[in-house]
């Protein structure tokens, strides 16, 4: 890259900066996607569970409610549109006590109230005739839930971005960032340590697990208005062969987490996972062996009869986490200057889960901002 102008850097190539850098790509002209990465989705994006989430556990009137059930139904459109692979599985939610059917009941109120339609309790000989290898007390079905290859979804969206004639760099990492009122000046380094200027006139940081460092760069932003980000770490472990389960089934969500769930793969290969762990270093991706016994126990739960000695680790994720203490207040954070004052910049903190589902309606949210 040489010294240049453009109307708007989009930092971050992960799923939400190219469906954000692809939506103004269709309105606005002049768009560069930053990534400090060699490719686009490395991180965040290519280490989840693929889910197409309905909305269903999300707290009324937050973002993630607001962006997951819009973005459910955007999704399931683009992925038709552009021949994208999904499926739309349908999820049931298990309880595997009595205790736990209590808490069903309050997840399915809590879902109609945000919106979600057609989902409905099933008997234990209800959810045997749709999953036989399923065991549970009672079961709640989530017809809008599914599964979509992220990685051929971000690629269409970097494709539309390219066709429009905007631009992504990749291996170029911001270093420092000055506003001077009105314009950006962006600092850019490549991959031989050469730096490059770039000014801007609109800002968006979506960069995922290092929202926070990139905003700390930007001179004259308050400290204040900048939020720590902690890293949760989940583990994936898989049976690679088709156990002619079809749908996603979900344990009851525990204090931290979604729980350990069963993702059927497009395959029909079948993954487990996330389980939840806090740690400091958000670049170990390694999957942590110790864990296969947390994990028979959890899945033996729901899927009793399951061959153990063919479970084995897959991959890892990292997801940024605001609010560390009360899961209830987890949201995401798109960040305007209503709340920092700096005009045409907004930051994106918290992105984690449904960031996949909830990317193109965090698209139209953020090109509404800017217009």
């Amino acid at each position: 890259m040489t010294d240049f102008s453009v109307e708007t850097v989009v930092i971050g190539a992960g799923v939400v900066g190219l469906a954000i850098s692809r939506e103004l790509s269709n309105i606005n002209g002049e768009i560069l996607v930053l990534e400090s990465e060699k490719y686009f989705g490395q991180l965040i994006s290519s280490r989840n569970s693929g889910v197409i989430h309905a909305g269903i556990y999300y707290p009324e009137n937050s973002l993630k409610s607001k962006f997951c059930i819009e973005g459910n139904t955007l999704l399931y459109e683009y992925c038709k549109k552009y021949n994208i692979p999904y499926r739309n599985t349908k999820k049931i939610l298990v309880a595997s006590s009595l205790e736990q059917v209590q808490i069903i009941d309050q997840i399915k109120i809590n879902a109609e109230k945000n919106g979600v339609r057609n989902i409905k309790k099933l008997t234990k000989s209800q959810t045997l005739q749709l999953e036989p290898l399923i065991r549970c007390e009672e079961s709640l079905l989530v017809p809008s839930s599914g599964i979509v290859d992220a990685v051929s979804f971000m690629r269409s969206l970097e494709g539309q971005i390219l066709d429009s004639g905007n631009m992504i760099s990749y291996q170029s990492l911001v270093s420092k960032i000055n506003f001077d009122g009105k314009i950006f000046t962006l600092r850019v380094l490549d991959n031989n340590n050469q730096e490059t200027t770039i000014k801007c006139r609109n800002l968006i940081n979506s960069t995922g697990l290092y929202a926070t460092d990139i905003a700390n760069k930007i001179e004259g932003l308050k400290k204040e208005f900048v939020p720590k980000t902690f890293f949760a770490k989940g583990n994936y472990f898989s049976i690679n062969k088709d156990l002619g389960i079809r749908h996603l089934v979900y344990p009851i969500p525990n204090k931290f987490s979604l729980g350990i769930h069963l993702t059927p793969e497009l395959d029909y290969s079948v993954k487990f996972g996330p389980d939840f762990e806090w740690v400091e270093d958000r670049e170990n991706y390694k999957v942590d062996i110790n864990k296969k016994k947390l994990f028979i126990n959890e899945i033996k739960k729901y899927l009793p009869d399951f061959d153990s000695n063919s479970l084995n680790p897959n991959y890892a994720g990292i997801r940024p986490i605001i609010e560390k203490k009360e899961k209830s207040k987890r949201d995401f954070i798109i960040q305007t200057d209503s709340i920092h004052s700096i005009p045409n910049l907004i930051n994106l903190y918290g992105i984690e889960s449904p960031g996949l589902t909830s990317s193109l309606a965090i698209a139209l949210h953020v090109r509404d901002l800017l217009e």
